[in-house]
This record gives C-alpha cells, structure tokens and sequence, in this order.
C-alpha cells in the first residue's frame, strides 16, 4: 500500500490537474480501505442513516471483502438498507455478485426485488434468464416490467412463449416490451 501511496502523493504534486484530481481521488479511497473496519462497523451495528452512508461509500471501492460487506447489508431488517446494497453491488458490474443478486429476488420487500431485477438486467448473462423468467410470475407489476425488459435483451427464444403472452396481455408497457423483444429474437 505504501507504494501506492508514494505514487499517488507524487501524481498529487504534478502539473496536469486532471491527474491531481484522480491521485486525491485515488488516495481517498486506500484511506477508506484503511479504514475498512469503521465502515463495517456502521453497516453491521450503525443507525440506518450511517449504514446508507457507509453502503454508498463503500460503492466506490473493489474486491471480494467489500462484496462480503456489502452481502451482510442483504440481511438488515430495514428495506432501505438491503435495497441500497442490492443497488451498489449492482452497480458493481462484477460476476462475483450474481450469486447474492439472484438471492435477493426471494427478498420479502417489493423494492428490494425491483432493484435486484434491475442489477441483474444490466449483466446480460444468459444463466440469470431461469432467475429472471421466474420474476415474470411476480404480483408486482412493477418487477414484472422491469424482468420483461431485461428479459428482452437476451433475444433468446427460451423467453418466445413469455413474450408471446405479454404481447396480448397486460398494460402496454408490457405489450410494448413484448413485442419488441419478439422482432429480435432469435429463431
């Protein structure tokens, strides 16, 4: 770390402030990573104004330790804190966090399933489909919009007969998403 450090400390005194402005970036996030176990502390036993904080924080940071962190946010008793963990993990765009993605799909809260059907969309691999093809059954018209419209984006004819379905039924977001998706699809 001190390596990094020195280096980012001599990019600080250079001439292009661009590059000053992403060594102090830089800088600030090893001083949270340094400072890691306050931050874990906030989210496993702080008030839920200092967990959201500490979750959003931490969103700027990499690795399978900030995942883990992130994952223990999954099971807090508040909804606003699993769903700002769900948002940051998504928002990661890493495949080590499929796992915990796919997981909260079963979560008792409606905004928290929104938000892990919105991360999944965004990774477009083709093994989250069965996950997502399952929130097409969801009594939330809200995750059934947004699974169809991830759902839509593979193009992969496993979804053709829940396309099908939507393209007649439904309110016409739905209709729409559905017959789009059914023109791109593969034959």
């Amino acid at each position: 770390m001190n390596k990094r450090k020195e280096a980012l400390l001599k990019a600080l005194k250079g001439p292009d402030s661009d590059l000053v402005q992403l060594a102090s970036s830089a800088l600030e996030k090893i001083e949270m990573r340094e400072n890691l176990s306050h931050f874990a502390e906030k989210v496993t036993s702080g008030e839920q104004l200092g967990k959201l904080r500490a979750i959003y924080a931490l969103g700027e940071l990499k690795g399978q330790v900030i995942i883990d962190l992130l994952g223990s946010a999954l099971n807090d008793e508040s909804e606003d804190v699993r769903s700002a963990a769900v948002r940051v993990l998504g928002e990661m765009n890493d495949p080590r966090v499929l796992k915990l993605l796919v997981g909260v799909l079963k979560d008792k809260s409606v905004m928290v399933v929104r938000n892990g059907v919105e991360a999944l969309g965004r990774y477009n691999d083709p093994r989250l489909l069965g996950s997502l093809m399952q929130m097409l059954k969801n009594k939330d018209v809200g995750v059934i919009e947004m699974a169809l419209e991830a759902i839509s984006g593979y193009g992969d004819k496993r979804s053709e007969a829940a396309m099908l379905y939507f393209a007649g039924k439904g309110n016409s977001k739905l209709k729409a998403t559905a017959i789009s998706a059914l023109g791109s699809m593969d034959c």
